[in-house]
């Protein structure tokens, strides 16, 4: 069985004010540290790396595992299908945001697992431990059900066969969804989830970047 993880690093930085992907911490570029986890697990063989397209001849990639370096596009939704044309084929395609520097290898491995137990798709979350309200013009309109509730991150694996059908009827229906997960659902596939960390945060903010440098190089913790 072949798998392919797709690390999405193709930010072009406008919120954050730089390419975050690129920012070094304790010594190694951000998206060195999903690269460095994926290389760890045997059962994926193939990685293909997503970059701004001004990038993809200038980053230098290290890895122990094939790598294909590729353009990202407009939207995430949009780097994800470039880089679902370049594997072509494959079994299973992890999907992960390499602004998730924590994700760990039983992330990826649970997900993998899920899709081979039948699972159409297996997506990383945690259940939310806040009471969620909804807001309307900054009035409270209803208190969500938080038993409910997942706050979902990345990796996010899926049958690669059914997500590329999946991408291509958005495309056909112009729907921009801000995960795969939600094209996969729209497609009427079955989705799961496996276990993730609120350690697995997203760098979304010179904030999260601070955090970031205070994990780094510690033991692992979870």
């Amino acid at each position: 069985m072949k798998i392919t993880a797709v690390l999405l690093a193709g930010g072009s930085g406008k919120r954050f004010g730089e390419k975050k992907q690129f920012i070094k911490l304790k010594g190694e570029p951000l998206f060195q540290y999903s690269l460095n986890t994926v290389n760890k697990i045997d059962e994926i063989t193939d990685i293909v790396l997503v970059l701004p397209a001004e990038d993809v001849n200038r980053i230098k990639v290290f890895s122990f595992k094939n790598v294909v370096k590729v353009a990202g596009g407009r939207e995430r939704q949009d780097s994800v299908f470039n880089a679902l044309e370049t594997v072509g084929s494959t079994d299973i395609v992890v999907i992960h945001d390499t602004a998730r520097p924590f994700a760990t290898e039983k992330m990826f491995l649970d997900g993998i697992n899920n899709v081979k137990n039948g699972w159409d798709g297996s997506i990383t979350a945690v259940r939310a431990r806040d009471t969620i309200k909804k807001v309307k013009d900054r009035v409270v309109k209803q208190t969500l059900r938080r038993e409910e509730l997942y706050i979902v991150q990345t990796p996010q694996t899926f049958a690669f066969d059914k997500l590329v059908d999946a991408h291509k009827k958005a495309q056909e229906k112009g729907v921009y969804g801000t995960d795969d997960s939600f094209l996969m659902e729209q497609a009427g596939y079955s989705i799961t989830v496996n276990e993730g960390s609120v350690l697995n945060f997203k760098i979304t903010t010179k904030e999260d970047l601070l955090l970031a440098g205070c994990l780094a190089g510690k033991k692992p913790l979870f």
